[in-house]
């Protein structure tokens, strides 16, 4: 009897026991498992940071597309009184802004008028008092004011305060294609201006001899090849310098639209003899 009383306490002790070990092994097995856990959340961590570190905030970069503050409008931009044209930059750009402006190093264009640096010629036709037909000749090779295309530069960067890195490729002379005398039939395409009226003969020829100016409306476009290229409406005066010379002096420069330009070649397809006014237009 009491040998079985003891191996039945041997048994619980033993039962005991093993449920004891039990729980220490599960206790271990969940505190390497919160091990593990903790092992990859700082490997995880660390994977992230370098690439966090390896992007940073990209630097501003100043645009180069500007507004070039003293320009009045998109050109064509004449200079009032100094008879030379600012026709167009070559590379425009939006602004970060949004805006339209120009890059930084852009070319661009000017045009000046044939005689407005003087050495205009006079050809009569009769007495030179009572001439029969009066021309003045304004052809690409009369002389330019200003002169040279250094001196342009610097009147377009004072004028419209453009920045030494824009830079003036080209300044070439307005090509006359057709011509109107105002209040007179006398017109034609070319660029030799004919009195031919006996009003125009005798009233104007008369008021060039007394030194008051000529005005004249001159048709045309830059002497330069460029895409889209404008078509100029200039007003003009023509003053005498000598016996058979003349100057020119622009009044008005302005870009006829589509139906300005079909409005004049009307008038010119109006003149009879006809002239080959599609040459023109």
């Amino acid at each position: 009897m009491i040998r079985y009383l003891f191996l039945g306490l041997m048994l619980t002790g033993c039962t005991h026991s093993g449920a004891t070990a039990d729980e220490a092994t599960q206790s271990l097995g969940k505190a390497a498992a919160a091990k593990d856990t903790a092992k990859a959340k700082v490997a995880e961590a660390a994977a992230v940071e370098p690439v966090q570190r390896a992007l940073p905030a990209a630097p501003v970069v100043p645009s180069t597309c500007q507004i070039f503050a003293k320009l009045p409008s998109t050109p064509p931009l004449p200079l009032p009184g100094q008879n030379v044209v600012l026709t167009r930059f070559l590379k425009s750009c939006i602004t970060p802004a949004g805006l339209r402006g120009y890059e930084k190093t852009t070319p661009y264009l000017a045009m000046g008028f044939p005689c407005s640096g003087g050495g205009g010629r006079v050809e009569l036709k009769g007495h030179y008092g009572n001439p029969k037909m009066v021309t003045f000749l304004l052809g690409t090779d009369c002389p330019l004011a200003p002169s040279n295309r250094d001196a342009v530069a610097r009147l377009m960067g004072t004028t419209f305060g453009l920045p030494d890195s824009t830079k003036l490729v080209a300044y070439t002379p307005f090509v006359v294609q057709y011509w109107e005398i105002p209040a007179m039939v006398d017109a034609d395409i070319g660029y030799a201006l004919e009195l031919r009226s006996a009003p125009a003969v005798e009233g104007l020829w008369r008021r060039f001899l007394k030194h008051e100016p000529v005005r004249v409306h001159l048709y045309g476009r830059e002497n330069t090849w460029v895409p889209g290229d404008s078509f100029y409406f200039v007003e003009a005066d023509l003053t005498q310098t000598g016996r058979t010379s003349f100057q020119l002096q622009a009044v008005q420069v302005k870009s006829l639209v589509k139906e300005q330009i079909a409005a004049v070649k009307l008038r010119c397809e109006a003149l009879r003899p006809s002239r080959n006014c599609s040459e023109v237009f």
